[in-house]
């Protein structure tokens, strides 16, 4: 990343000073003398790809789990008829390997459902956590989340660090696909920054910073969040911060013709 941020005072000047919204044209593609998007450069340096995907299967690690009562999961909770059906409590969407599936699992084992895994064949390929993902009945189901949603009416679709990674347009489309998939009764989290009207961290500003320099994206304010799942199909319900410093919080989001 360093040659990409040390790109940023060219690429700012040669822009007028304006963010940029094309993810081909951003001060990685200047710093890398490419026309591809960063997740499409890093399928072609596989090398980068795979320190990529255990950068974010790890970049958390030392903080207390998410599942480990920072948050109310009386969202994930079904009835026993649901159960009885097999229908998927939790829909990880864009989950790379699975591990948040797998601390799901480990600190909430008597939370009964079905829990899938989404994310590229090509990065599910990566998994090296195959057997204990099997052994704790995770499944994985290969899913680009830009097209249609494969697991339909899921209690909880869960899409942690997903759409901070894309502009308003695609996060629209990415949003719009789980829209279309939703029971009546289902939630949609996004787990995400959420970024104050004034007065933001140095965490928050770095998060936000390497957000626009790789993928001319955006760490957003609630308001941005609620206009956002409002244009998805989607209604902003309410909003669980778990980590002042960064701002990680759950975005809780319900059918557009709930009551």
């Amino acid at each position: 990343m360093t040659p990409a941020y040390q790109a940023i005072p060219k690429y700012l000047a040669k822009n007028s000073y304006k963010n940029p919204t094309d993810s081909t044209k951003t001060p990685f593609n200047l710093a890398y003398n490419t026309e591809l998007p960063v997740f499409k450069w890093r399928e072609q340096n596989p090398e980068n790809y795979k320190v990529g995907q255990a950068f974010m299967a790890a970049q958390r690690i030392g903080q207390r789990s998410v599942w480990d009562g920072l948050v109310p999961l009386d969202d994930f909770k079904m009835k026993q008829e649901d159960i009885d059906n097999d229908r998927v409590m939790l829909c990880d969407v864009g989950g790379g390997s699975g591990h948040q599936c797998v601390e799901f699992r480990k600190y909430q084992p008597d939370m009964k459902g079905r829990i899938v895994t989404e994310d590229l064949f090509s990065v599910q390929n990566l998994a090296k956590n195959r057997e204990e993902l099997n052994k704790l009945n995770i499944e994985m189901v290969p899913h680009n989340f830009m097209q249609e949603q494969p697991v339909q009416g899921a209690k909880v679709y869960y899409l942690r660090n997903v759409i901070h990674n894309w502009n308003d347009e695609p996060s629209k489309v990415i949003l719009g696909s789980v829209a279309k998939a939703v029971a009546p009764d289902s939630v949609v989290i996004v787990d995400d920054v959420v970024m104050p009207q004034v007065g933001a961290s140095w965490k928050q500003s770095s998060m936000d910073l390497a957000m626009m320099t790789m993928l001319a994206a955006v760490e957003r304010t609630e308001n941005h969040f609620a206009q956002l799942l409002q244009e998805s199909g989607l209604k902003l319900r309410n909003v669980v911060t778990y980590d002042k410093d960064y701002g990680d919080s759950f975005i809780i989001a319900v059918p557009a013709d709930s009551s």
